[in-house]
């Protein structure tokens, strides 16, 4: 096939999805509920084979057939509408192609006729089809046949629907006939379709175009699907589907805890709790449907959030909550003043701190709720600065607190207010640590307060106080002085190397700790002597030995000796010694992976920076080192730097968001060669040993970095910069809040701009490590993505009306419809080499069947 089109306009565009073939039997199974109306309409027809209208819906093709029409709903919900509340709608491109593709579809099947085949048996017969596949033909039939675009709308449909346009060119080619299975493709439907196209304002005349066209009966559909088979079948009778359209939007956020039993709405707290939900919702759970269509129309979707919150828990949790002065204080609390702006705003669920705060609370053997500290405390917390206004409101009150009731209708008050560091986020995170102890080692009020007056700079270090409670007081105050310290340190370049090289020993202690090897009996005393002494840094000179002090004692706390080599230490990152052959392989593989990153990432070896720290103290009291080390000095050089792609100028105007690593700048500076040779004196000896504190801090963060490698990744070993670009102090991003909090990764995929790197600290590392590698590889997030070769069987079809030189430069767009997010990854070609290949990353498809796009 040839094109029409310029190369301006060329680009490929494939939907990646997922192939898994399915009998045209079996989409039409019937669910147990319709099996048990057998006077009703099981199924409705969608145009066309079920694969390409998958492909189209940006449905997997590995769905039951009961889940068609529920995701075909949630994806016109969630991806078909922009500011769907308002009119007209403004559809989104991908709910505009389904249409046509719909349309398209019915075009073929009418040309299928009755037995739901294409037949074509010459060029004549051809003609009509070609009309409504967007083709022509450009040279007239015969052997020399070829297709062009006529209708770019309806080609582009064509190729990406899976229509085997190729094998319909081959064919008329050959002089053979064409023959395609065009069959409809049934699917069940929940309750009869004329249920649902009979709804008051409903025009379509079909279920499935009523689907995408009408948002809210989408989502009315949706709703219905979440919800048991039981009530949908009683609010279905009353108060009926078209009573439930206005509330469709709270129906599928708050609807799937809705339950009637025996004509009753089964309410949190039960029988008991009847009364007090009858006077909040204004009708009796007696009467589902009109208790239903209140509680879903109350106060914009509040109170339905209430109860579905509530539903969530357990009988003996509902009981607390649910006992008439709480049930219904804790819910004035939450709906405030003014219950705007309303809970059904589309796409996502509001306020998640309601569900958080409801699943979370805990409560003492009196039946009370518990507070860590004291209500004094959590007075003075919700008296903090707040940018909230919500916050500052219920700060007002805090001083007439009387009760912990009080303190709990609180956080159900503020669990609308929108920040991450509020008294809700202080609350549930304190208390989830205050949980984890016993009782002689819970929180003290002091302890509280400090924590709350740090949560919005440390409140991820945090995570290490859940995992470890047996940490206690003492060692949460020292933690908390010594990281404030840390980041009071004026000169940028030291703070960051002082943060990485803290935070990396406190990551080793962690792992050892969890693999057993540090004793829980010393666990206090180890880990105070681990981050003591960053407690003072002043120079670069001071945060080496405080490093170096710091690995003595680790190392001391897990072999007994101050002293190990790095291998040494490998080996304890690898876990503890095994006795079978099997775990001695597994140990060793480990260990294996773990120096390949140090390798991958040209690391200075741990055994290289503390012997020339060793022997510049030497030197500095008059012993004569220099052969031993200026050969250990050499190895700090052995590094360089990839050669710059672009110039400065070019590197200004093309690499939007370029930095400077001055850490790795500095380290390419560093010459302790010279130094050595030049007879220093013991103030510049002082000074050569701060300059050994960067390479310390990538060592050790190279560790830690490598023992939470995830399975398959490629950086580490790929970009020898990724340890070193890690920004501990915010140097090369603008704006970030706390760079003490779980680091995030930037400039992925522009390694003319600097490449990859993570800013912040290293606080839940294994999490931020899994979507690095994205921007490298895709092995790391999609290890079943498969790549197939496209290899055009003839030059007729490689795109003969370009030279190849310029073929193999042009850039195919492949969308990835991926955790319902959608993606353009730019690839190119292969160097040059006949035929030419295309290599696309697919997901499941089978490679032999792929459609070459065309243009």
């Amino acid at each position: 096939m040839k094109s029409s089109l310029s190369v301006p306009t060329f680009i490929i565009v494939v939907y990646a999805c997922i192939c898994s073939p399915c009998s045209h039997n079996a989409w039409a199974v019937p669910s147990q509920e319709q099996k048990a109306q057998p006077s009703e309409a099981l199924t409705v027809t969608i145009p066309g084979p079920m694969r390409s209208f998958l492909r189209m819906a940006g449905i997997s093709q590995k769905v039951s057939p009961e889940q068609v029409l529920p995701l075909l709903a949630r994806n016109v919900v969630i991806q078909g509408y922009e500011g769907w509340q308002d009119k007209p709608f403004r559809r989104t491109e991908f709910l505009v192609l389904l249409r046509r593709y719909v349309q398209q579809a019915r075009e073929l099947e009418a040309l299928a006729g009755p037995e739901g085949v294409i037949r074509v048996s010459n060029c004549c017969d051809a003609r009509p089809l070609l009309d409504i596949l967007g083709f022509r033909f450009r040279l007239g039939c015969g052997q020399n046949t070829a297709l062009e675009t006529a209708d770019p709308e309806r080609a582009f449909l064509t190729i990406d629907s899976g229509f085997p346009l190729v094998d319909l060119e081959e064919n008329l080619q050959a002089g053979k006939p064409f023959n395609y299975s065009f069959p409809d493709s049934p699917v069940p439907v929940l309750f009869r379709e004329s249920d649902w196209t009979s709804i008051r304002g409903a025009k379509a005349k079909t279920l499935f175009d009523a689907l995408i066209g009408d948002p809210a009966l989408a989502r009315l559909y949706l709703a219905f699907s979440r919800i048991d088979a039981e009530t949908r079948l009683a609010l279905r009778q009353f108060p009926g589907l078209t009573k439930l359209i206005p509330v469709s939007a709270v129906l599928d956020f708050y609807g799937r805890y809705i339950s009637i039993r025996s004509g009753r709405v089964v309410v949190p707290g039960g029988i008991t709790a009847e009364s007090t939900w009858k006077d909040l919702v204004g009708a009796s759970p007696a009467s589902p449907g009109e208790f239903v269509l209140r509680l879903l129309a109350k106060d914009k979707g509040w109170l339905a959030a209430y109860f579905d919150a509530l539903s969530r828990i357990s009988h003996s949790q509902q009981a607390h909550f649910t006992e008439p002065h709480r049930l219904k204080g804790f819910y004035e609390a939450v709906r405030g003043r003014d219950p705007s702006p309303n809970a059904y705003r589309p796409v996502f669920r509001p306020n998640p701190g309601l569900l958080l705060l409801v699943t979370s609370l805990r409560w003492e053997p009196t039946g009370e709720p518990q507070v860590p500290g004291n209500l004094e405390i959590w007075q003075e917390i919700f008296r903090q600065k707040s940018d909230s206004k919500i916050v500052r409101d219920w700060a007002k009150r805090a001083r007439r607190w009387k009760s912990r009731d009080q303190l709990v209708q609180a956080m159900f008050g503020v669990t609308q207010a929108q920040t991450n560091t509020g008294p809700l986020q202080i609350y549930l995170l304190v208390s989830q640590l205050n949980a984890e102890r016993s009782p002689e080692r819970h929180l003290t009020p002091q302890t509280v307060r400090l924590l709350a007056n740090k949560f919005a700079q440390f409140s991820n270090q945090y995570l290490i106080f859940s995992e470890f409670p047996d940490l206690n007081n003492a060692s949460i105050t020292r933690f908390l002085t010594v990281a404030e310290a840390l980041d009071r340190i004026p000169d940028h370049t030291l703070r960051g190397n002082a943060m990485g090289i803290f935070q990396s020993s406190v990551g080793l202690w962690q792992i050892l700790v969890r693999q057993g090897e540090i004793s829980s009996t010393t666990l206090n005393d180890s880990w105070q002597r681990v981050i003591g002494p960053f407690a003072k840094i002043s120079s670069a000179a001071q945060l080496f030995d405080a490093g170096r002090d710091s690995l003595r004692e680790l190392l001391k706390a897990t072999t007994g000796k101050p002293n190990c080599s790095q291998n040494e230490i490998i080996e304890l990152l690898a876990g503890l010694r095994q006795a079978s052959p099997e775990g001695q392989q597994v140990h060793q593989e480990l260990a294996d992976r773990i120096r390949s990153v140090l390798d991958g990432q040209r690391l200075v070896s741990l055994d290289t920076i503390l012997a020339l720290g060793e022997g510049l103290d030497a030197v500095a009291k008059g012993r004569r080192e220099e052969r031993t080390l200026i050969p250990l000095a050499g190895e700090l050089r052995e590094f360089e730097m990839p050669r710059p792609i672009f110039s400065s100028s070019e590197r200004t105007e093309w690499a939007t968001g370029f930095y400077n690593n001055r850490h790795t700048d500095l380290e390419m500076r560093t010459d302790l060669t010279r130094l050595i040779k030049s007879h220093p004196s013991p103030e510049q000896l002082a000074k050569a040993r701060g300059q050994l504190a960067p390479f310390l801090r990538d060592t050790l963060v190279g560790l830690n970095y490598a023992y939470y490698e995830p399975p398959g990744a490629q950086i580490l070993h790929h970009n020898p910069l990724f340890v070193r670009s890690h920004d501990f102090s915010g140097d090369t991003v603008s704006g970030m809040k706390s760079v003490w909090q779980t680091p995030e990764l930037f400039v992925a995929g522009s390694p003319a701009g600097g490449g990859a790197h993570l800013v912040g600290s290293l606080a839940d590392l294994p999490y931020p490590m899994q979507p690095s590698p994205r921007a490298e590889t895709s092995k790391l997030l999609f290890p079943s993505l498969r790549f197939c070769i496209v290899s055009p069987s003839r030059q007729g079809n490689s795109l003969p009306q370009f030279p190849a030189e310029q073929r193999f430069r042009l850039m195919i767009g492949v969308i990835s419809l991926l955790q319902g997010s959608v993606g353009i990854w730019p690839l190119v070609d292969s160097p040059p080499s006949p035929p030419v290949r295309h290599v696309l990353p697919r997901l499941g498809v089978d490679c032999r069947r792929f459609q070459r796009a065309v243009f």
